[in-house]
C-alpha cells in the first residue's frame, strides 16, 4: 500500500511538472482548437433562425420565467414562510454571485477577446443585427447563469420531463451565444462548469442548514411559462 501511494504521488508530480513546462503550448493548442470549432459551429441560418436565437439570447425575455421559478420554489418549500423566504433569498444571491463572478471578476482578469473582437476570426463569423457584445468573453455569463439556474432547479424537481426541459433551455441558450458570434465554445463550457460549481456549493450550504428540498412533482406552471415563451419567440421570429 505504501508503495502504491508513493508511485501515485510520483506520477502526479510528474504530470504537474510536464503540464507546468508545457502549459503555454497546451494553451495555444486549446485556443486554436476553440477557434476552429467556433468557425465550424457558427453559420448563417437565415432570417428565422437569426430572429429566434437573437430573441432567445435576450435576458429580459426570461424575466417571467425567473419570477415563476422563484414563486415555484417558494410554493414547494416545506415549513413556515420565513423558511421559504430564506431559500428564495439564497437562490437570488446565488444568481447574483454567478453573474458577478463571470462578468465582473473573471472577464477582466482573463481578458480573452470575444470571437467578434478577434481579428483572426471575426471576419469569418455570422452576426445578427450588428450585435458583437463587449470586448471580453471568457467566461460566458449567459452560460454561467443559465446552466446554474437549470441545474439548481433540476436538483429540486426530479421529474424526468422537467429535467429534460431544463436541459433544452440551457443548451439552446448556450448555443445561441455561439450562433450570434459572441462566445467561443470554450467560453461556454467553462461558464457552464462555473455555474455547476456554484450551484453545488449553494446546495451544500442549504443542506447543511436543512433548507433544501427535492420532489418528483412536476412544476406545471414553470414548464408552461418556458414553453409559452419559446412559442412566442417562434411566432415573432
Amino acid at each position: 500500500m505504501a508503495l502504491m501511494k508513493t508511485l501515485t504521488a510520483i506520477s502526479v508530480l510528474c504530470m504537474l511538472y510536464i503540464f507546468s513546462a508545457k502549459w503555454h503550448a497546451i494553451f495555444l493548442m486549446a485556443d486554436a482548437m476553440d477557434k476552429q470549432l467556433m468557425i465550424l459551429l457558427n453559420f448563417k441560418g437565415g432570417a428565422f433562425v437569426d430572429r429566434f436565437l437573437h430573441g432567445y439570447s435576450q435576458k429580459i425575455v426570461w424575466a417571467p420565467l425567473v419570477a415563476v421559478a422563484l414563486a415555484t420554489i417558494f410554493a414547494n418549500q416545506q415549513g413556515p414562510v420565513r423558511r421559504k423566504l430564506l431559500v428564495v433569498l439564497a437562490v437570488v444571491l446565488m444568481v447574483v454571485v454567478l453573474d458577478q463572478l463571470s462578468s465582473s471578476v473573471i472577464k477582466p482578469l482573463a481578458c480573452r477577446l470575444r470571437p467578434s473582437h478577434t481579428p483572426i476570426v471575426s471576419g469569418m463569423l455570422h452576426y445578427v443585427n450588428g450585435y458583437h457584445g463587449g470586448r471580453f468573453g471568457f467566461v460566458s455569463g449567459h452560460a454561467t447563469n443559465t446552466v446554474g439556474i437549470a441545474v439548481f432547479l433540476a436538483m429540486m424537481f426530479r421529474d424526468r420531463f422537467t429535467r429534460w426541459s431544463l436541459a433544452v433551455f440551457a443548451l439552446i441558450m448556450c448555443y445561441s451565444r455561439i450562433y450570434l458570434g459572441v462566445h467561443y465554445p470554450g467560453d461556454i463550457i467553462c461558464g457552464a462548469v462555473l455555474g455547476v460549481l456554484v450551484v453545488w456549493l449553494t446546495q451544500t450550504l442549504l443542506r447543511r442548514y436543512n433548507l433544501t428540498f427535492a420532489t418528483r412533482k412536476r412544476p406545471w406552471v414553470l414548464l408552461a411559462t418556458y414553453y409559452l415563451t419559446v412559442l412566442a419567440l417562434l411566432i415573432f421570429a
